[in-house]
């Protein structure tokens, strides 16, 4: 399940190119004004598979249809639309009841009111999908480097990006239905057309509270089971989904 806000600029506002933070806050104290309990449970972790957590949730970057980027700094002249998705009726349920209660989007100093709330109709999920990317897709693993672990971020050509996708995928599955999916088979290819006319140039760098994360801007095709699938759609494909990574929308579905 996912929601489309949609908010008034007035005569535009500016915005660091690093807004990920904000909108995470956002987020978050939507959460605590409806129900604080469960905001405090997702903050600390949220829902556990394998020794690891999950929050479950994704957003995509901030849309408008007149924008200009200037330096560190990007200008909204337009109204601006944001999605917000998690496989959790609860969190979506809370974050839309303080949203519409308040009436009110703050990013960073700006508040910023709101126009419209949508939730959006969810696809039908089959074994061959394309999809589009609302915020870059991020896969990161640990590699040594200088005789030292250090985090790695998958390109697009990575060899192990798509088997990486596809057992956090079967681990969010987990973490939602309890249960491990019947059918486990998933694999993800960029667009190499759209990579090529992009002269290679499809990642982005993302500073998160000082923390870089590089992920991939390019359309993507995916095989698999429909419910590996669908889980990506509803809780993002990749990792550091709740920082604003891997949330994407359907291009086509193959039959």
């Amino acid at each position: 399940m996912r929601i489309k806000i949609t908010c008034d600029t007035g005569t535009g506002i500016r915005l660091p190119i690093n807004y990920n933070y904000f909108l995470t806050g956002a987020i978050y104290r939507f959460l605590k004004e409806s129900d604080p309990e469960y905001a405090h449970f997702l903050h600390q972790g949220g829902y556990e598979q394998e020794k690891r957590r999950f929050k479950l949730f994704t957003f995509s970057q901030l849309m408008a249809k007149e924008r200009e980027i200037r330096g560190d700094q990007i200008h909204f002249r337009s109204p601006l639309t944001w999605c917000v998705s998690s496989s959790q009726e609860p969190f979506l349920e809370n974050f839309a009841a303080a949203l519409m209660q308040t009436g009110i989007l703050q990013i960073e100093h700006h508040r910023l009111r709101v126009q419209d709330v949508e939730v959006l109709r969810q696809p039908r999920f089959g074994p061959q999908m394309t999809f589009r990317c609302l915020s870059p897709i991020t896969m990161s693993t640990v590699r040594e480097r200088a005789n030292k672990l250090d985090t790695h971020y998958c390109l697009p050509d990575d060899p192990q990006f798509s088997e990486l996708v596809r057992q956090n995928l079967i681990r969010k599955y987990e973490a939602v239905y309890r249960q491990p999916p019947q059918e486990q088979s998933f694999a993800m290819t960029f667009d190499p057309a759209y990579i090529d006319k992009k002269g290679g140039r499809v990642t982005r760098l993302v500073d998160f509270k000082g923390t870089k994360i590089r992920g991939i801007l390019s359309p993507f095709h995916v095989i698999g089971a429909p419910e590996l699938i669908h889980v990506g759609y509803a809780c993002g494909f990749g990792d550091k989904n709740s920082m604003g990574f891997g949330m994407v929308e359907v291009v086509r579905k193959n039959i």
